[in-house]
């Protein structure tokens, strides 16, 4: 498998040809994964607790997230998740941002699959730890953190999504218990449209 790769990565009109298909037809296998809210002692942070604090982000945070040099989405989309009633939970360390999630109470979003959510059920997505935190267990303390807020007002489900290919997020989530619930397959046709089929139900 390796060399035929190689091969078609040696061959110029092969590699025009795989360029072209990508770009035509989207193929990303994802999880659909349960979390869970655990106790904190496991989740120790080696940052100093007088410098750090956890907090919900405002308004006026969103351009400062999205200007920032590691941001992947603009402060203007940023600021349409928050006036949708979106909610960020950050860890600050020394005055600056280190580590934030998000979480959506309405809905469950990926390309353009919209699913309603329950009362007790909310969507974890987006975590994002800045490259000069990682490896100080940021990723899953946040994340528990945003799961404790939301259990304070009455959500007792929490859904995410991972690639298949994103071994990264899995670990962290496995942190918490998290577990894979089901298994969909995405396919985009032409940028233009988006079919998501239910390969597996695990739970």
């Amino acid at each position: 498998m390796i060399n035929f790769v190689l091969k078609i990565q040696e061959n110029q009109i092969l590699m025009r040809m795989y360029h072209t298909v990508s770009s035509l037809i989207q193929l990303i296998p994802y999880y659909i994964m349960e979390e869970y809210y655990i106790d904190q002692p496991n989740l120790n942070v080696p940052l100093e607790k007088e410098d750090s604090e956890i907090f919900l982000l405002s308004l006026d945070d969103m351009r400062l997230l999205g200007n920032h040099e590691e941001s992947n989405i603009t402060p203007e989309e940023l600021i349409r998740w928050f006036n949708a009633g979106r909610l960020c939970l950050a860890f600050r360390y020394k005055g600056e941002i280190a580590a934030y999630s998000w979480c959506d109470l309405n809905y469950l979003e990926y390309k353009g699959r919209k699913v309603a959510l329950k009362q007790n059920e909310a969507y974890l997505f987006h975590a994002r730890t800045y490259k000069p935190f990682r490896g100080k267990n940021l990723a899953p303390c946040v994340r528990n953190e945003l799961c404790k807020l939301l259990k304070g007002r009455g959500i007792e489900r929490f859904l995410s999504i991972t690639l298949w290919s994103n071994t990264a997020s899995m670990k962290f989530k496995q942190k918490l218990g998290a577990k894979p619930i089901e298994l969909f397959l995405y396919v985009g046709l032409f940028r233009k449209f988006n079919l998501h089929f239910r390969l597996r139900k695990m739970a």
